[in-house]
């Protein structure tokens, strides 16, 4: 996984999205793309990530497709 393409993909996201995305990849992935987003961005996903509960169905399948783009 190309960690430098999939953060500057997800600058792009609602924080809410990454924290979402981050939360479903492998903590080896997750930490290694956090470590490249913006330095102030990262608290506030850390916090996202931690209270994030369960999702629509809908809202899982969008951001697995988001996932399987950004892991290409």
């Amino acid at each position: 996984m190309n960690y430098r393409a999939v953060a500057t993909k997800l600058t792009q996201e609602h924080p809410q999205t990454v924290a979402v995305v981050l939360a479903r990849l492998k903590p080896v992935d997750s930490s290694e793309i956090l470590k490249m987003l913006p330095v102030y961005m990262q608290a506030d996903l850390v916090k996202r990530i931690v209270n994030i509960d369960q999702l629509p169905e809908e809202v899982l399948e969008e951001i697995e497709s988001l996932i399987a783009s950004l892991t290409r």
